[in-house]
């Protein structure tokens, strides 16, 4: 038999569901009462562990993953084949971007913010005058992204700053206007849009 020792502090009222359990355990045979403090054991190291997975991620891996998925959904816009190339060359108002100059635009956002997580010198106006004498494909367009996204990404990974939430806000302004974009030209967004449902196997 195991004997329990009880202190008065035990005896108050927050105390007595576990003194009922301990004195139970108490009066059973140890044959009983091994299996069940095993299980107890077992049961609160899961509910620790399940705990400490469930730590939600720091501000880095956080804003790392708004910053892949937000270039992600813009990458499927611009090889978005349900929009055709023609529209791309479409602007909601005489003084706005066409929608290819706004993905141009997002393509440069990548690169200056990859250039100032590495400490190197990026010329802005330089950067957008040389878009100007190049061919506004479609091709051209997405390749230049994927290039981008490609130096990006790992650079976000290696190192975010603090500052690389003000691009994502940038960004993500641009992705709005590329949605509007998509609307005025009556076609709907890639995320938008309803998804096939794969039954399993």
């Amino acid at each position: 038999m195991i004997r329990l020792l009880v202190t008065g502090r035990q005896r108050n009222a927050n105390a007595w569901p576990t003194f009922l359990v301990t004195t139970t355990l108490a009066r059973m045979p140890v044959c009983f009462v091994r299996p069940i403090l095993i299980l107890a054991l077992t049961l609160s190291s899961h509910r620790a562990l399940a705990q400490g997975a469930g730590q939600g991620p720091t501000w880095e891996q956080a804003t790392t993953r708004q910053w892949k998925a937000l270039h992600d959904k813009i990458l499927v816009m611009a090889k978005d084949a349900q929009l055709p190339d023609a529209r791309l060359e479409t602007r909601p108002h005489p003084d706005a971007r066409t929608l290819m100059d706004e993905l141009r635009h997002v393509t440069i956002g990548l690169e200056m913010s990859t250039a100032e997580l590495l400490g190197q010198p990026f010329d802005y106006a330089a950067r957008e005058k040389a878009d100007e004498a190049k061919p506004r494909t479609r091709a051209l367009m997405i390749r230049e992204m994927e290039a981008a996204i490609a130096a990006s990404y790992p650079a976000v990974e290696k190192g975010a700053s603090p500052r690389l939430v003000m691009w994502v806000e940038h960004q993500a302004e641009h992705y709005g206007k590329l949605v509007s974009g998509y609307r005025l030209a009556g076609v709907v967004p890639p995320t938008s849009r309803p998804r096939r449902i794969t039954p399993d196997r």
